[in-house]
C-alpha cells in the first residue's frame, strides 16, 4: 500500500514537471542537426548578441522621453507618451506570440499593427480619463491596468482582427485562440499578482514574512501548470513559453525579496522554495 502510494505521488510529481512535457519530432531533430552541421559559431554568437538589441533599444528609447514633475498633475504629454509606446510595443510582442501559433496565416503584419495600435489607443484613453476624473498620479495604476488592457487586446485580436466569423468556421482555430488568450490572461494575472507580493513582502517581518515566503512557489506552480497545460499543443515550444511567462517574473521578484531581506533564514527559505521545482 504505502509502495503503491509512494509511486502515485512520484508519477503525479513527474507529470507536473514542466520539462517531462515537451516533445521533439524526428523531423526537428533532424533539422537541429543540419543548423548544427552549417551554420559558424560567429553567426550564433551574432544572433544571441543582436536579438536582444531591438528591445533594449526600444526599452531606452522610450525613457529617454522627458516628464514633467507629477506634482504638475495629468498635464504631461511626456508620460502619455511614454506610456503609449510601452501598450504599443507589449502589444506588438503579445500579437506576434498569437500569430505564430495559429494555422495559416490569419494575422498578418498589418493585423499586428492593427491591434497594437488599438489596444494602445484605448488603453491610453481609458487611463487618461481616469487620471482626468480622479486623480493622477493613478494609485498602483500599472497593476490596477493590466487586467483591462488584456481585455482590451483579446477583444481587438478575437473580434476585430479574426472575426467571430472565421472563428466560427473552424473549431480548431477557435480552441488555438481560446488557448492563446488564456496564455495571455495568466502572463497579465502575473503582472498583478507578483508586484502585490512585492508590495506585501516589504510589510512583513519575523514568523509573518517567513510563513509568507511560501505563497512564491505556490504562484509559480499554479500559473506554471495553466501556461503548459494551455500550450500542451504547441509541443517543443511548452518549455520557452513556461520560462519566458513564468520564470522571468519569478527570478525578477526573487532576487528583489532576497535583496530586501534582512534575515538569512528568510533568504535560505526563498532559495529551498525556488530550488524545490527542479528536483
Amino acid at each position: 500500500m504505502v509502495a503503491k502510494a509512494k509511486q502515485q505521488a512520484v508519477s503525479t510529481w513527474s507529470r507536473s514537471q514542466i520539462g517531462h512535457r515537451s516533445e521533439y519530432s524526428v523531423e526537428r531533430l533532424l533539422a537541429f542537426k543540419d543548423f548544427c552541421q552549417r551554420t559558424s559559431t560567429a553567426r550564433v554568437i551574432a544572433v544571441c548578441f543582436f536579438t536582444p538589441l531591438p528591445a533594449l533599444s526600444v526599452a531606452i528609447a522610450i525613457d529617454c522621453i522627458p516628464m514633467r514633475p507629477p506634482s504638475d498633475g495629468w498635464n504631461n504629454p511626456g508620460f502619455w507618451a511614454r506610456l503609449f509606446f510601452t501598450a504599443f510595443f507589449i502589444a506588438v510582442g503579445l500579437s506576434f506570440q498569437v500569430k505564430e501559433v495559429l494555422t495559416g496565416k490569419i494575422i498578418s503584419n498589418i493585423g499586428v499593427l492593427v491591434i497594437s495600435f488599438g489596444t494602445s489607443s484605448c488603453y491610453l484613453l481609458m487611463m487618461f480619463t481616469i487620471a482626468v476624473t480622479w486623480r493622477f498620479p493613478i494609485p498602483y495604476g500599472f497593476v490596477v491596468s493590466v487586467g483591462p488592457y488584456v481585455v482590451i487586446f483579446s477583444i481587438i485580436t478575437a473580434f476585430l482582427i479574426i472575426g467571430p466569423k472565421i472563428m466560427a468556421q473552424s473549431p480548431v482555430l477557435r480552441r488555438q485562440i481560446m488557448l492563446q488568450l488564456l496564455i495571455v490572461a495568466t502572463q497579465g494575472v502575473l503582472a498583478i499578482v507578483y508586484p502585490i507580493f512585492g508590495a506585501i513582502f516589504y510589510r512583513l517581518s519575523g514568523a509573518e514574512l517567513t510563513a509568507f515566503i511560501m505563497v512564491m512557489p505556490v504562484i509559480k506552480f499554479i500559473t506554471k501548470q495553466i501556461i503548459a497545460a494551455a500550450a500542451k499543443h504547441l509541443k517543443e515550444y511548452v518549455g520557452p513559453i513556461v520560462v519566458f511567462s513564468v520564470d522571468v517574473f519569478n527570478v525578477f521578484y526573487v532576487a528583489i525579496c532576497m535583496q530586501a531581506s534582512t534575515s538569512l533564514v528568510t533568504t535560505i527559505l526563498m532559495v529551498a522554495s525556488d530550488s524545490f521545482h527542479v528536483v
